[in-house]
């Protein structure tokens, strides 16, 4: 018998494991006889799906080889019949088109009628719980009644169907008897209510099994020190919480300590905004988050604390644009002055809300709050954060920077410094942000054109070049765009051609 030598030990184990691996996954097939059985299958699928998709397949749904492509074929075309898009319910549920289309059939109707669905509203249903059709009758409706007992709501009312089409996607993996155990548990532990119930079906809470809820429940309170009361407050806004794996929740609190917040002031961030017990703080959005409330909007971490739902709101997407609006359009002073000026609530409020209140300053009735300027913001700002990887320290003390046009100024600017800093070893592209956001273009060209004669005449030369070419004809040159982008050229054929 051969001897293995040391290094090809953990080869031989891998292999060992995917062995036993493969054939747990695959045990229907062991006892199949090759030519009269198993080769006849794969043939068959082969040539209704292909090599590739037929592997797909076979990694999505283990006993697909156990129907024929045909019978598949029937129910496929049946749900596609009946309104339902089966491709989407072939990828999110496989199992429904290798199940016999009477089965299928029983526990579609099984739905419907329980709940007098409409084939429109049994259409988006299926949408979100297409795994529904891959359980018997019994099930299903034992599901809906279970929900609808709990919440005393009639199975055939419009809010009960509303509550149903919303709920986890997972809501009929379990049995009626085990989803009815688990949400009478929730509601006699940590609800303040039944009404509460819907929001923990729409976080899918009731997959996680009462030991669990019981043991994640105990580590929050002895994470963030709440008594029972406080808990079931938390538990009953915030239910998916129990979704977040103990050592995930201690590792962010900690995170957010590392961050700068005492333990105290991480226990009042999460009293108020229990989500963020799921905000991974170790990502740079976190981080940001943080130093843009503090540096840019000259917040200290105790007026952070009690004001969480900064942290919950996106830099560069809502928090950052609508502070500029307010600034560019006179509403406030500046933008350390927005928590002062009674405009503060208007930072947490929708999008449409702070929209129709700030549609069109009269003391700048050409700006408006809209797609366009939350994008020109969002770009300007990843520009700054991204590509010349200024800090957000760097940024609040060049504020200047995010009221400068990105392909008018900052872009082109920006690419002549980076040149500079490459040719000249003590030139530092980012001591010079304040002349790159306010000098004009022609102060600007006679400020830095001693600095490096050299990438000033390579400049010129493109510039003219480009200023020579017919725009029509410039997709000839694609090198150009590269080289010296239109921005630039425009810069250098005006004060230097």
């Amino acid at each position: 018998m051969p001897t293995l030598s040391k290094q090809s030990l953990p080869r031989q184990a891998y292999l060992l494991r995917s062995l036993r691996s493969f054939l747990k996954r695959y045990k229907p097939y062991l006892n199949w006889d090759i030519e009269t059985k198993l080769r006849p299958a794969l043939h068959s699928w082969l040539q209704e799906l292909g090599a590739e998709q037929l592997s797909q397949q076979l990694h999505r749904s283990r006993t697909l080889l156990l129907r024929k492509p045909d019978e598949c074929s029937r129910v496929y075309l049946w749900l596609s019949f009946k309104g339902i898009d089966a491709d989407r319910v072939q990828r999110k549920a496989p199992q429904v088109v290798l199940r016999e289309l009477l089965s299928v059939q029983q526990a579609f109707e099984a739905l419907q009628q329980a709940a007098t669905f409409s084939d429109a509203q049994m259409c988006t249903l299926l949408h979100k719980h297409s795994g529904a059709l891959a359980y018997g009758p019994e099930r299903v409706s034992g599901a809906l009644q279970a929900v609808s007992t709990m919440l005393g709501m009639p199975m055939k009312s419009g809010s009960f169907k509303e509550v149903i089409t919303s709920a986890h996607e997972r809501l009929f993996l379990q049995s009626p008897a085990t989803l009815h155990q688990r949400m009478t548990f929730f509601c006699q532990m940590y609800s303040i209510g039944t009404h509460v119930i819907r929001t923990a079906l729409i976080a899918g809470v009731f997959m996680t099994p009462e030991p669990v809820m019981k043991s994640r429940a105990a580590k929050l309170q002895e994470h963030l020190r709440w008594d029972s009361k406080q808990l079931k407050e938390k538990l009953s806004s915030q239910p998916g919480i129990l979704n977040k794996e103990p050592s995930t929740i201690a590792r962010n609190i900690q995170e957010m300590q590392n961050a700068g917040l005492s333990l105290n002031q991480v226990w009042e961030v999460c009293t108020q905004k229990p989500a963020l017990l799921g905000t991974k703080w170790t990502s740079d959005t976190s981080v940001e988050k943080l130093q843009f409330s503090t540096c840019l909007l000259g917040l200290t971490l105790n007026d952070i604390a009690v004001r969480p739902h900064l942290l919950t709101a996106s830099v560069n997407g809502s928090l950052g644009p609508r502070v500029w609006f307010l600034y560019q359009t006179g509403a406030i002073e500046a933008p350390n002055t927005v928590m002062t000026s009674g405009l503060s609530a208007y930072l947490k409020v929708s999008k449409v809300v702070f929209s129709k209140r700030f549609s069109a300053p009269s003391a700048f009735p050409s700006m408006v709050f809209d797609s366009a300027f939350i994008d020109h913001w969002k770009q300007r700002w990843e520009f700054l954060r991204r590509h010349m990887k200024l800090s957000v320290e760097t940024i609040a003390a060049h504020q200047h920077l995010l009221l400068t046009s990105l392909p008018d100024r900052l872009a082109p600017r920006w690419q002549v410094l980076s040149r500079l800093a490459s040719e000249q070893a003590g030139f530092k592209a980012k001591d010079h942000l304040t002349a790159l956001a306010v000098l004009s273009d022609q102060d600007f060209v006679q400020a830095f054109q001693a600095e490096g004669e050299g990438v000033w005449n390579k400049a010129k030369s493109l510039a003219c070049f480009v200023a020579s070419v017919p725009a029509k004809e410039m997709y000839l040159y694609p090198g150009i765009r590269q080289r010296c982008p239109l921005a630039v050229c425009t810069l250098l054929r005006m004060h230097i051609c």
